[in-house]
């Protein structure tokens, strides 16, 4: 991921850098990790993200902060360290399941009523928005603030001002199913026919085929996810 998009790596991703390297046999329990200016480079996040992740993996037992010396692995055995890691990412795959399942719960409701709501302007909106998802897709840019902007747009549709702030006020929370490093082509294709279904229900004004694409996309999108971080 490039420093220019602005995005930041998620927690689990940075985690999962460290597990490659402790793997690779690069860092082993009882190492000094490498300066942080210089992980901040290799990871391509900012240093007061990666002091985040240093923290919370000193509080579980990862690594271990030696006033004067350094952050260092922690000086336990090669089992015990690779145990850590797998209660983290157990952690963070439950927590992952639980953002999908809340906008299971809500965003195919939002499209049906948005479905029976739904402007003009708000339909052109999202026919640019797909038009700009299909060209992501054959320049292979990212599609993450795509994809949120269809999303907000279908509950500005709504006309419920309580639903559009509550959307607005969820996104660091929904970031987390839509991050960089949980997107892949598959996932982009996947979501742009699914978004071109969206769109099509909403035009034609069908609330339960709103709802049902949605709830479509959504499952789409969470198959896609669990099966690529399975293959890691």
């Amino acid at each position: 991921m490039s420093p220019k998009n602005g995005r930041k790596k998620t927690y689990t991703e940075i985690t999962r850098r460290l597990h490659a390297m402790i793997e690779a046999g690069n860092l082993t329990p009882g190492d000094r990790l490498p300066p942080e200016r210089q992980l901040a480079v290799l990871f391509e996040v900012s240093r007061n993200s990666l002091r985040e992740v240093i923290k919370s993996l000193e509080q579980q037992g990862v690594l271990e902060s030696r006033p004067g010396a350094g952050t260092f692995i922690a000086a336990t055995s090669p089992a015990d360290l690779a145990r850590h890691f797998e209660e983290i990412f157990a952690r963070e795959r439950h927590r992952l399941e639980d953002i999908f399942e809340l906008r299971l719960l809500l965003e195919p409701r939002i499209a049906h009523l948005a479905a029976q709501r739904i402007s003009t302007p708000v339909l052109e909106q999202l026919r640019e928005l797909v038009d700009n998802h299909e060209r992501a897709l054959l320049e292979n840019d990212a599609f993450h603030d795509i994809d949120q902007s269809f999303h907000d747009a279908i509950a500005l549709a709504t006309g419920n001002q309580s639903i559009v702030k509550l959307m607005e006020r969820m996104h660091d929370l929904l970031d987390e199913s839509r991050d960089e490093t949980l997107q892949s082509r598959a996932r982009c294709r996947m979501s742009l026919k699914d978004h071109q279904r969206i769109l099509e229900a909403l035009r034609a004004g069908d609330a339960e085929a709103a709802c049902r694409a949605m709830t479509e996309h959504l499952t789409h999108t969470r198959e896609i996810v669990f099966t690529s971080n399975d293959g890691e």
